[in-house]
């Protein structure tokens, strides 16, 4: 992977052209440490973790030049895109998000794709994101922390998704970024990653 500390002088950065981001939340999984499923807890706002993660991607405001397509949610909920091969883990539900949308034809340059269990990702945040993942021709997250991110949609992604999902290669996010390539920002202060994958970390939240 290719570490920069700003995007503008990273290697294989480009003029910034027109892009079209689906906000995809990652949301598949099967919350057994949390005993219940964590997308449906709520928080202090009345939120559930799941609307939490919707109302943040459809909110922000885009760079210019980005254009957002409507939110995915994987998982197997009502409206959500199920996994075609469910013991892939989040390289599934990416491989599902990017099936989908070539099945529908929807036009897509990009993936920006957060869990749904950081619920402290800010808006501007997504809009590093973006901002840098609109100039390179690779993935863009915060430093090690590979979720969230910007991942670029091109044969050469779903080509690893499809592989990765069927058990032909390492089913990992860290394993795509080093296929693809992968810009690490450097990491904003802050609880921004905070997961709440156990009953203590959300009674850690609600503090």
């Amino acid at each position: 992977m290719t570490v920069n500390s700003e995007f503008s002088s990273g290697q294989g950065s480009r003029q910034a052209v027109g892009k079209r981001v689906c906000p995809v939340v990652l949301a598949g999984g099967l919350s057994s440490r949390m005993g219940k499923d964590k997308a449906l807890l709520k928080l202090s706002n009345g939120h559930t973790l799941l609307e939490q993660a919707k109302e943040v991607l459809e909110t922000f405001t885009l760079p210019q030049g980005v254009e957002r397509l409507a939110t995915l949610v994987s998982g197997t909920r009502p409206g959500g895109v199920a996994d075609r091969y469910p013991t892939a883990g989040p390289l599934g539900g990416l491989q599902a998000v990017a099936a989908h949308l070539q099945a529908w034809e929807i036009p897509c340059d990009a993936l920006l794709v957060i869990p749904v269990d950081m619920p402290l990702l800010s808006p501007a945040l997504l809009q590093q994101l973006c901002a840098a993942g609109q100039a390179v021709e690779q993935a863009v997250c915060f430093g090690d922390f590979y979720l969230p991110c910007w991942l670029p949609l091109d044969d050469r992604c779903r080509r690893y998704l499809d592989a990765a999902a069927q058990g032909n290669a390492i089913a990992s996010i860290r394993a795509l970024y080093g296929y693809v390539g992968c810009m690490q920002l450097p990491v904003p202060a802050g609880d921004w990653h905070l997961n709440v994958n156990r009953p203590e970390d959300f009674q850690r939240l609600a503090r």
